[in-house]
């Protein structure tokens, strides 16, 4: 299984740094199934709308 290995969170990781940049982005926003919510909330995102969102200029 490639779950709790850290796999994850790396990915969003470099996702978040990619947005930053090479796009210049201020704010990642993520579509989250009920069951990540919590997950997404651990790497510092928080409720927005119908995203979990994280200000891409704080860190991590």
């Amino acid at each position: 299984s490639w779950q709790h290995r850290g796999f994850g969170s790396h990915l969003l990781h470099e996702a978040e740094r990619t947005a930053r940049e090479d796009l210049d982005a201020e704010k990642m926003l993520i579509t989250s199934a009920l069951g990540t919510k919590r997950y997404y909330a651990k790497l510092g995102y928080a409720p927005d709308g119908p995203y979990m969102s994280r200000d891409l200029r704080q860190p991590c």
